[in-house]
Order: structure tokens, then C-alpha cells, then sequence
């Protein structure tokens, strides 16, 4: 699968490109791991481990991107997910719309 120019096969990829992300955004600020997991209140070690195999909890990960002022790459990451999900495979896909407007007319008044 190609996921917004990236090449998303298995959950084994997405975890290394959001590794080598972290990596490469860390070095441009230039942060060492160790200052990275002071300003992210994490352990160095899951710097290490997020940037090796793009493994950390829910929570670490956030707080990382907190630190690196990349929070919103993520919510564009989504943003860009959700248009595709909400945009029908072909036009045989596509629903009917589910809100049926009603218009009541009123009878003149003579």
C-alpha cells in the first residue's frame, strides 16, 4: 500500500518509518536522544527503542512529538487517512444520502 508517498506493506514498515521520522527530526533540531527524552519527560532508552523499531507506548510517542513540535504531521497524517476512508472505492460504492429533507407547503390563505 502507498501511503502518502510511502511504501506501507506491513505493520513492520509504518513502525520503521515512524522510527526513521523521529530520527530524522530529532537530528534537524540538533537534539541528541538523551535531550530529547529530557524535553520529552521519557527514558532515553525509549528514544533509542522509538527511532530503532518505531516502538513505544501511545503516551511516549506523543509526548516525543510534543517535544519535537511535530504534532501536527501527525494530525495531517490523519487528516489525509480520513480522506480517503470517507471517499468511496468507485460510484457503485458511493451511499445514497441518508437525510431525507421534507418541505411542508402551506396552504394560501384566501
Amino acid at each position: 500500500m502507498n501511503v502518502g508517498g510511502l511504501n506501507i506493506v506491513t505493520v513492520e514498515d509504518l513502525l520503521r518509518q515512524v522510527g526513521d521520522f523521529v530520527r530524522t527530526c530529532r537530528q534537524r533540531e540538533p537534539l541528541t536522544q538523551g535531550e530529547l527524552a529530557r524535553k520529552a519527560g521519557v527514558p532515553a532508552s525509549t528514544i533509542s527503542r522509538l527511532e530503532r523499531t518505531g516502538l513505544a507506548s501511545t503516551d511516549a510517542l506523543f509526548k516525543v512529538l510534543f517535544a519535537l513540535n511535530q504534532v501536527d504531521s501527525l494530525g495531517r497524517f490523519f487528516d489525509e487517512r480520513m480522506k480517503i476512508v470517507r471517499f468511496p472505492k468507485s460510484l457503485a460504492d458511493a451511499d445514497e444520502p441518508t437525510e431525507v429533507l421534507r418541505v411542508r407547503h402551506r396552504k394560501a390563505s384566501a
